[in-house]
């Protein structure tokens, strides 16, 4: 079992005590500085302008949403290969969540024979992953990511960090979404997913190579 060197230890610690400063901060300005908290919420934001690329990947969660937006995207001609990847694995049962959201893109109009299927995942981190095995396979060497708003910039940074420089992403979030970055912290569900976020960004940052 590998030994963690004392310094990596302290660099860890130093990361966790800034991050717990980063959290509490902004609930202090909670009833004080609404600008302030809308700007906590908008740096978790990421998008890039659209270029045509190879193909869309669209990444599981927010219910319908995400596939929408994808969906959109891939009709008015954003994918030059006509292509989606769908990426989500196990949610119910046998399903998964690719092929949940291969049902929606088909019920709005998309060819089955358009889609590819990433249903092994469980995490940002694997969907990274296991879409890099895709691009590979297929030799596609440009994508477009959708997700949500407030998961665009982790989701991105994931992207960028296992798949390197080899593929070109353009980050795409949703245009349309439940979360508004307005006066957020005075919605329940949407301070939920701040912090949740927050909490899974700082982990990256902390434990991350």
């Amino acid at each position: 079992m590998a030994i963690i060197k004392p310094v990596k230890i302290f660099v860890r610690l130093i990361k966790l005590f800034i991050f717990l400063a980063l959290l509490i901060v902004p609930l202090y300005l909670f009833h004080v500085h609404g600008l302030i908290l809308n700007k906590v919420a908008k740096y978790l934001y990421y998008k890039d302008e659209l270029k045509p690329v190879d193909v869309i990947v669209v990444l599981s969660g927010e219910e319908t949403e995400r596939v929408e937006y994808g969906v959109k995207l891939f009709k008015e001609g954003w994918a030059r290969k006509d292509r989606m990847i769908l990426s989500g694995g196990p949610a119910v049962w046998k399903h998964t969540w690719a092929s949940l959201m291969q049902e929606h893109a088909i019920y709005l109009g998309v060819p089955k024979k358009a889609i590819i299927l990433e249903d092994k995942s469980r995490s940002t981190e694997e969907k990274a992953r296991f879409t890099r095995e895709i691009l590979k396979r297929y030799g596609y060497t440009s994508i477009i990511l959708v997700t949500s708003p407030y998961h665009s910039k982790r989701a991105f940074k994931i992207f960028k960090k296992i798949i390197g420089n080899e593929i070109k992403i353009i980050s795409a979030p949703t245009e349309e979404s439940w979360f508004r970055f307005d006066d957020w912290w005075k919605r329940e569900k949407e301070r939920k997913a701040v912090l949740s976020e927050y909490s899974k960004f700082f982990r990256l940052w902390i434990f991350g190579d």
